[in-house]
């Protein structure tokens, strides 16, 4: 099988992310001054950095993400458009903490509020979508949760859709990398939002908190957030050719520091590891043959991407199939047939389902006699 050198960013690799493979085992060692701290590599959906990364901690506006992620779902579902016209409730305008200063009864378009939650954290904007959505903020905190479950994010609880203190409220640098590797993939315009530098409305002018941007031309993203008694948090993406970073930072001490450790988290991942493409959901990888079919061959696909991502300096990984010594007719489009396996230095980094492309019915009768006859013989 031919290596690729270059792929866009691929579907999330969920079996990678389990498991924590042994790519970073050798690397140079880094300490960061945080609670909590991550790096993700976005094809592979490897860790690469793994500080306390199950620790639970109060998310503060990290929780937007998810906010922003349900935003799009709307959209996507047909239910709001951006043009749509959202009403500012007293809730909303009286939020305290980040806002983009709505007033009571103010008319604004969606697209407008969900760029006021994405590039200045806006509580008031998020509290205005989450009404427009879901008509009142504790039926989207449920949507919030909900989805949460749906993404694996097994170690967060949402209280309310803004992150400003809720008991019980909480997230890891795990999941929070997982949400941000969702919101990437699952609706990319989101990216395109956060990476905006500055927001305005009704003439105040505001910066993006990810004051990164702009200032590394790898950094197109992603939030940032504080709590007293949490710390200065923070999830970046970066690009560097085809390889997309994602950093967590929970807990920093300042705002200078949570920026300062992302960076170093980027350029760690971006400096000591390459990614090594084997091949993309729905390659063509094999033909078998096939027993008792109308057809004699079948083209086989895999589901998931096999990327994974090596150190610099360790033994390139390798492909194998494991595949039944005979496939019998009748087999179905997207029947599952064997499995490809990646392994590294002896230890396995990932599995993927080999699946049949097209489907092969049985044979006419003549041909089930001659390879009933046949296959004791092969």
């Amino acid at each position: 099988m031919q290596r690729r050198t270059g792929c866009p960013i691929a579907v999330f690799l969920m079996v990678l992310f389990v498991r924590s493979t042994h790519a970073g085992t050798h690397a140079p060692a880094l300490q960061v001054d945080a609670k909590a701290a991550l790096l993700l590599d976005a094809d592979s959906g490897q860790v690469l950095y793994d500080q306390n990364g199950t620790g639970r901690i109060a998310p503060a506006s990290l929780t937007k993400l998810m906010t922003v992620y349900l935003a799009f779902d709307a959209l996507r579902g047909g239910t709001v458009r951006l043009d749509e016209q959202v009403s500012a409730s007293q809730q909303a305008s009286k939020m305290g903490g980040s806002q983009v200063f709505l007033q009571t009864g103010d008319r604004v378009s969606f697209e407008k509020l969900l760029q006021g939650v994405a590039i200045v954290s806006g509580n008031d904007a998020t509290i205005a979508l989450a009404e427009h959505i879901a008509g009142f903020p504790a039926a989207f905190v449920a949507r919030m949760n909900a989805k949460a479950s749906e993404l694996g994010l097994s170690d967060t609880q949402f209280q309310n859709p803004h992150g400003l203190p809720a008991e019980n409220q909480y997230s890891t640098a795990r999941d929070m990398a997982r949400l941000a590797l969702h919101l990437i993939q699952d609706h990319p315009a989101a990216l395109q939002l956060h990476s905006m530098k500055n927001f305005e409305y009704n003439g105040i002018r505001q910066q993006n908190r990810n004051h990164l941007l702009g200032k590394d031309p790898r950094v197109d993203g992603l939030k940032t957030g504080w709590l007293e008694g949490a710390g200065y948090h923070i999830v970046l993406t970066g690009k560097e050719g085809e390889r997309r970073l994602i950093a967590v930072v929970l807990g920093a001490r300042n705002e200078r520091s949570r920026h300062e450790i992302a960076l170093r988290l980027l350029n760690y991942g971006f400096k000591n590891f390459h990614n090594v493409y084997f091949f993309r959901p729905g390659d063509r990888v094999k033909n078998l043959p096939v027993w008792k079919g109308a057809e004699d061959l079948l083209a086989i696909s895999v589901k998931r991407p096999g990327t994974v991502t090596v150190r610099n300096g360790a033994p390139e990984p390798t492909l194998t199939y494991q595949l039944p010594e005979k496939l019998i007719a009748p087999i179905s489009e997207g029947q599952k047939v064997g499995e490809a396996v990646i392994t590294a230095e002896g230890q396995e980094i990932a599995r993927a389902d080999l699946v049949a492309m097209n489907a092969v019915p049985r044979g006419g009768w003549m041909k089930w006699i001659l390879h009933t006859l046949r296959l004791p013989f092969n």
